[in-house]
């Protein structure tokens, strides 16, 4: 297995004391993926899950967000229930960063993935039919467990992301996710201009849709209106391609990743198509609410 490479990056208009910081930061993530590395690919999970999972529940600001985005969305739940699922939150995320930052192991434990629904075969059909597809997704359970099935399927599924503030963690980060998927499209103008020229060529692309995108429509999202962007229905539109929700939900107690493919939204309008989208991911998150990533500051919500 080779190493994660020590990258040597040039960081525009950062002060000397943010870069040092950045070098650090890396440098101690670094070590620690070093580290698991020396155990069974199974035992990593565990360990990296519950170390970061403790840390991620357990950090006062992040705890903080969970609980007030709970708080506001489920306002009968009690505190004790909060606080459960802020401990799944923190360990269902834990578990997927170690996994994505492992992908060229992850890839190959396809017997973790067990894939049904109907937007399966829709993907099948568009792929017969020289089209290509967008799978719209989230971050709920292990979203990337969905790009590694396919491309054991043989199947290479695209994937757009968010750079990392620390560029030496998006260097590493964008290295990791390809293992799952090429090509990878940066969020920003020329990300997005590869991404239409990918779909216009008949490729299939991965989309999370639950991040807030200021330039969005303002959308219901379990309860209550977030800014959403409607792009990728509008280019299922423009390219009368399928748009395919889809979830990777993690089986309790078990690294087994449940990979359902429902039917693709009708298409219509791009609003009343991303509408459909937000009511599919609502619908899984009141279902299992420890599998989604509510540290996302996805409403405005004040304490």
């Amino acid at each position: 297995m080779s190493a994660f490479p020590i990258y040597t990056l040039r960081i525009a208009s950062v002060t000397p004391i943010k870069s040092i910081y950045y070098r650090l930061e890396f440098a101690l993530t670094w070590i620690f993926l070093r580290l698991i590395r020396l155990f069974p690919f199974a035992m990593r999970i565990k360990i990296g899950g519950a170390v970061l999972g403790f840390v991620i529940s357990n950090l006062p600001q992040s705890k903080a967000r969970i609980d007030i985005n709970l708080r506001n969305i489920f306002p009968d739940m009690d505190a004790n229930e909060r606080r459960e699922i802020t401990k799944e939150v923190g360990r269902t995320f834990g578990k997927s960063i170690i996994e994505t930052l492992n992908g060229a192991d992850y890839v190959k434990q396809q017997q973790l993935f067990h894939a049904s629904g109907p937007g399966l075969q829709a993907l099948h059909d568009a792929i017969d039919a020289g089209k290509g597809f967008i799978l719209i997704s989230s971050h709920f359970g292990q979203s990337d467990a969905v790009r590694h099935y396919l491309k054991g399927q043989g199947i290479e599924v695209g994937a757009v992301y968010r750079p990392h503030n620390n560029p030496y963690f998006s260097q590493l980060f964008q290295n990791e996710i390809s293992h799952s998927g090429t090509p990878t499209f940066p969020k920003g103008r020329r990300g997005t201009m590869n991404l239409v020229k990918h779909l216009r060529q008949g490729g299939y692309v991965s989309i999370l849709l639950d991040q807030k995108y200021s330039k969005g429509k303002n959308i219901k999202f379990l309860g209550h209106k977030v800014f959403t962007s409607i792009a990728p229905a509008q280019m299922a539109l423009k390219y009368d391609i399928p748009m395919i929700p889809v979830y990777g939900t993690r089986r309790k107690g078990s690294a087994d990743i449940d990979i359902e493919f429902e039917a693709p939204i009708p298409h219509s309008t791009p609003k009343r198509m991303t509408r459909l989208a937000n009511k599919s991911l609502s619908k899984r998150v009141r279902a299992t609410p420890g599998q989604w990533y509510w540290l996302h500051q996805r409403w405005n919500f004040e304490d």
